[in-house]
This record gives C-alpha cells, sequence and structure tokens, in this order.
C-alpha cells in the first residue's frame, strides 16, 4: 500500500500545511487528485469558513454551516462533505499521480466523511498523502492497519515522499 500519514498535534494549522503541499507537488509536475482545506474568514461564533478545494479541477465545496451568533462552535456540513466526496471518486478515473486527503478526522473515525473514497483509493492502487491528528491515530490503524508510512510535517519530507511514490506508481 502506497500510503503517507501527517500525524498532527491540535493547534498545528494542517490545512495551511497540507494546501502548501499540494501547491508545491502540482507545480513539480504531479497530477493531483483529492481534496484539501481551506479556512476563510469567521463565523459570526468564532469559527472559520471552511470549504474543501478538488485538488483536479480546482471546484469548492462548502463545509462548515454558519449556525449564527448563539452557537458554539463550527458544525460540519455533511452534504458539503459529501459533494466533496465526488472530486476523490474522479481521482480513480482520471490519470492521478497522488490523491491527497485533507485529513482523517472524527467523521472518517465514525465511518462517514471520505471514509469510503479514500478506501476506494487505496484499493485502486493509487498513492495516498493524508494527514491524522494524533488523537485520532487509534481510530486511522483501526480503518487502514499499519502498511503505511509516517511523514514529519515539513515540506521537504513530503515532497520527496511524494515525488518518490509518483515514480513508482507511474
Amino acid at each position: 500500500m502506497l500510503m503517507a500519514v501527517i500525524p498532527y498535534s491540535s493547534g498545528f494549522e494542517i490545512d495551511r500545511f497540507m494546501a502548501d503541499a499540494a501547491s508545491r507537488l502540482k507545480a513539480r509536475g504531479l497530477r493531483l487528485g483529492g481534496v484539501v482545506q481551506h479556512n476563510e474568514g469567521t463565523c459570526e461564533s468564532g469559527c472559520f469558513a471552511m470549504a474543501l478545494e478538488d485538488l483536479a479541477s480546482g471546484a469548492r465545496f462548502p463545509i462548515s454551516e454558519n449556525r449564527g451568533a448563539g452557537a458554539t462552535g463550527c458544525r460540519l456540513d455533511a452534504t458539503g462533505l459529501a459533494a466533496a466526496g465526488g472530486a476523490l471518486g474522479a481521482a480513480l478515473a482520471d490519470k492521478t499521480d497522488l490523491v491527497i486527503v485533507n485529513k482523517f478526522g472524527r467523521q472518517e473515525a465514525l465511518g462517514k466523511g471520505l471514509r469510503h473514497e479514500i478506501a476506494a483509493a487505496l484499493l485502486a492502487g493509487l498513492p495516498v498523502l493524508i494527514a491524522v491528528r494524533r488523537d485520532m491515530l487509534p481510530a486511522f490503524r483501526d480503518f487502514a492497519g499499519e502498511d503505511w508510512t509516517e511523514l514529519p510535517a515539513l515540506a521537504e519530507a513530503v515532497e520527496s515522499w511524494g515525488l518518490g511514490v509518483a515514480r513508482v506508481a507511474a
């Protein structure tokens, strides 16, 4: 299995890191599939307005639900997340060098979110790069087992791994 995981701690700006990593890999000529998250502005409750970007088309899918001034915390919009799942499905049909999934989070740990699409990419033999918050690693291991490479959250390490697996998969 060609999969790399970037474990990260709460507070680390993983969304920006993954978007930057995708930009770097794309600039090196890789054909990317999958999604990265962008956080823009703030909701009235202080959370970000979140969107997933399809790395192949550039389309963005809003995935946060603005709950208004009295709400506490953000709420994930499952409809937007499902729509973004199509971006991962498209990566299976297109000539993709590497699939990037912004993160394996609570929804995936519960058997929802992009879990099915991640599994489909792996079963299709596509290299997958994914971030996993450290407290989600046990759920991720239950899902994926131990056949993956751990990468540090360092741009050079991610770029080197991505270029290496793209050559192997080609």
